[in-house]
């Protein structure tokens, strides 16, 4: 029996449950982000070979995903899929004008401290150890799943997408390198971006049903 392909609400539930569930469990079990911080800080130097698998995964899960686009890309661009290709560039489109710029004026002009660091926000700062909010990785990670969920033609997908996003999440979290709040702004602006995406890539599409030739297809 073939699969459906589950409504947009459907999958954004299943793609943020993980990621939500980490935020929430961090406040409920350890609670406020200084407990949280001092948490992990103690727990990190106790267990160095599940840091050393969580710093692999926080370092290379971004990256992996760039490999599915280009692999999208390629498909659209070798069957000619004017709907493939469109969609791979404006998710390019979406990581490069929207995340990558507004993600970096956000950190620094916020100027949150990291966890550990302590003091006050320090507003336009260069200083990295006052870039936290929003989570980069996670903001990223985001808008890469995303638009993968909303395209999925089960829910298998969108789970699996929301555990990756979930797991990234953990990971700045127990590395600290981020505050719970700092994954959830960055859930929220990749979130954004997501929905850029979706709109962009039909636009996409048109534009290029005008210039491409006529052996192109949707």
């Amino acid at each position: 029996m073939p699969s459906h392909a589950p409504s947009n609400l459907t999958a954004w539930t299943l793609l943020s449950l993980p990621l939500l569930l980490v935020v929430g469990a961090c406040y409920a079990f350890l609670g406020n982000e200084a407990a949280v911080a001092a948490s992990f800080a103690a727990w990190r130097p106790e267990h160095g070979d599940a840091v050393r698998l969580i710093t692999l995964y926080t370092n290379w899960g971004n990256p992996a995903v760039y490999l599915v686009y280009a692999g999208i890309l390629a498909r659209g661009l070798r069957h000619k899929r004017r709907d493939l290709t469109a969609f791979a560039l404006a998710y390019l489109a979406g990581q490069l004008l929207i995340s990558a710029a507004l993600g970096r004026m956000l950190k620094v002009g916020l100027g949150r401290p990291r966890p550990g660091v302590g003091g006050p926000f320090i507003p336009w700062s260069l200083d990295a150890a006052h870039n936290s909010l929003p989570s980069g990785h996670s903001t990223e990670m985001t808008l890469q799943t995303a638009p993968l969920a909303l395209r999925a033609r089960g829910w298998l997908t969108p789970l699996l997408l929301g555990l990756s996003l979930g797991l990234m999440a953990a990971s700045r979290i127990i590395l600290g390198a981020h505050h719970p709040s700092d994954v959830l702004g960055g859930f929220m602006l990749g979130g954004l971006v997501a929905l850029f995406i979706q709109w962009l890539a039909p636009r996409l599409s048109n534009f290029l049903a005008a210039r491409l030739p006529e052996t192109w297809s949707v």
